[in-house]
Formats: C-alpha cells, sequence, structure tokens
C-alpha cells in the first residue's frame, strides 16, 4: 500500500456528492488558488465531510469483516456505501487521500489517544499534517463528538480555535507527563466543553511521518485487542448541522453531534446533552441507526454480532 496513491477525477467528485458538498463550491484542484483561499477551501471540505461520513466502528460488530486500510477498500466501502463511516485511521486515510488528489501538500503522522489524564495509551490514532503557505495545520475527521471542526494551526502560541458553540479547541507544543525525557515535545491536542471549563486533554501526535505499514500494525492491534474499547462497544457518531435541527439562522453550520455508544443514543446541541434513547434490544440499535445514520445490514450481517460483548442482550422477563 503506497502513501502516495490518488483518487482520479471522477473519485473526487463522486467524494463531493457522498458528502452533499455544494455545487458553487466544488474545485477539480487547488491549483492557482492562494494560501488563503486553499485553507478557507479545506475548512468547507473538512465541515461537509464531519457531517456526511460518521466515526463508527460497526464493521467489528455486524458482519465483522474487519478492517481494510487500502485506498480503495476504503473508497468503496464509504463513497460507494453513500453512508458508511470509519473510524479513525479509515475516515482520516480517505480524507487525506482526497486531499492529496487535489493538490494539497500533507503527511500522515501518528497519535496517542489519552484514556485517563494524564495517561496516553500507544499509538493508536490518526492526523494528516497538511502545509498550506508557510503554516502547518493537523486536520482530523475521525475523532468523533471531541474533535476538531476546521484545520487547526501547528504554532507555539496556544492560539484557541472555536468548535461547536460553547466549546473550544487548542494545540499546545509541551512534554506530556509519562515521559522520563524532560526535553520531549508533542502536539497536544486540547478540548474545553466552554470558556470557563478546563481545558482537557484529547490527544499528542508527533511530527514524525508514519508510513502505511505502521499504521497496518495500529490497526490491527485497534480493531483486534479485546483490550481496546473498539472492539467489544458499538458507537456511530456524526456531527449535525443547523439546519438539520431546525436552525436556519446556521444552516450550514455545525451546531451539535449524534453520538450511539453502547446501549445509547443521544443529540449533542450546543453543549447540552439529551438522550434521546436507550436500547432495550438490537432491533431497537439497529433502527437508530437507519433513522439517525442511514446505515442499515442484511440479516446476516446482523446476526454476527450475537453472542459477542457488544450484543444488547434481551431481558429475560419472568
Amino acid at each position: 500500500m503506497a502513501a502516495v496513491l490518488t483518487y482520479n477525477a471522477d473519485h473526487i467528485q463522486a467524494y463531493y456528492e457522498r458528502i452533499k458538498f455544494p455545487q458553487e463550491q466544488r474545485k477539480p484542484t487547488i491549483s492557482g488558488l492562494s494560501p488563503d483561499e486553499a485553507l478557507s477551501f479545506l475548512k468547507a471540505l473538512q465541515k461537509y465531510t464531519l457531517v456526511a461520513i460518521p466515526f463508527e466502528n460497526l464493521n467489528l460488530h455486524y458482519g465483522r469483516t474487519g478492517i481494510s486500510l487500502h485506498p480503495e477498500d476504503l473508497y468503496r466501502k464509504i463513497v460507494g456505501s453513500g453512508v458508511r463511516g470509519g473510524y479513525c485511521m479509515e475516515n482520516n486515510f480517505i480524507f487525506g487521500t482526497i486531499m492529496r488528489s487535489l493538490g494539497y501538500n500533507l503527511y500522515n503522522a501518528g497519535a496517542r489517544v489519552c484514556d485517563v489524564p494524564p495517561n496516553f495509551n500507544g499509538w493508536g490514532h490518526m492526523i494528516n499534517i497538511v502545509t498550506i503557505g508557510d503554516n502547518r495545520y493537523a486536520v482530523d475527521v475521525g475523532f468523533g463528538a471531541n474533535g476538531q471542526t476546521q484545520p487547526l494551526l501547528l504554532d507555539k502560541s496556544e492560539t484557541v480555535h472555536a468548535g461547536i458553540t460553547p466549546a473550544s479547541k487548542r494545540v499546545v507544543w509541551r512534554n506530556i507527563a509519562q515521559n522520563t525525557n524532560p526535553h520531549q515535545r508533542l502536539w497536544v491536542y486540547e478540548h474545553r466543553n466552554d470558556d470557563s471549563s478546563k481545558w482537557q486533554e484529547m490527544y499528542c501526535f508527533t511530527d514524525l511521518e508514519f508510513l502505511p505499514a505502521d499504521y497496518d500494525v495500529m490497526n490491527y492491534y485497534t480493531s483486534t485487542s479485546r483490550q481496546t474499547f473498539f472492539t467489544h462497544i458499538v458507537l456511530c457518531s456524526r456531527m449535525i448541522f443547523g439546519g438539520e435541527v431546525g436552525l436556519e439562522d446556521e444552516a450550514d453550520e455545525i451546531v451539535g453531534v449524534y453520538i450511539l455508544y453502547g446501549e445509547t443514543l443521544k443529540k449533542r446541541l450546543h453543549g447540552e446533552n439529551e438522550v434521546l434513547i436507550e436500547f432495550k434490544s438490537e432491533d431497537e440499535r439497529l433502527k437508530a441507526l437507519e433513522d439517525y445514520f442511514g446505515i442499515s445490514f442484511n440479516q446476516g450481517e446482523r446476526s454476527a454480532i450475537n453472542g459477542l460483548v457488544s450484543a444488547i442482550q434481551t431481558k429475560f422477563q419472568p
């Protein structure tokens, strides 16, 4: 699997259709754009991607077909299906390939997710580092509900960026508590719920370019180990435009997120959480996946979850 693989013009147009990117904003390439124009275009592309393509691990539970990171397999699953997404390496790999195909200068890097602060797990997350003009940006479309909603400038001034109102984000260049070498530095992505909340560490990442073979190792562990939550919790989330929930003054702005996690579906709108459904059966969860995410499975795929720890066990009624 080569890191330099790209998609052709037809693939890019199909991706635009998949994310419902406005026709008047579509471009075959960023050639000829100024740095400001290229950044503005990337912001729009990232925003529509986050709303259209869910962060999900459903292949590990329904159908159990495994996770492939090859660009052709990712395209078939995420664009060809019209509804599916993937977890971090899937979503960021296909988005990175789309960016590269449009002419952006980028490379992939590895990240460690913060489990219980201040402790970070091993390499298990992927981001894209994009150079536009004289600046570099972290671009991530695969971190779920607390992920970034726009490219984040990599500088050392701790610039605060807007998230889904009232949340905000920043990237800080510093050491982490687990390092024994006091001279080590990493980029630490932090999130806070509102201006009065404390900053929370989400993940840290390095400037080092990761190769496809590195992600093969990461992907194998993440998708098969019984020690990762991906293998024992069903999850699916996607961000929401204001127009979807009746906020016409914010029609094309991200205002919230749907989060299906285990046996619960909730909606977070402008920082306020609302539990929509507490699932009592697999049928209820599968219906929610179809109603809120447009994702459905055939009978064989549905039954693949039977006997797994992630399955919803119907309560015995005496």
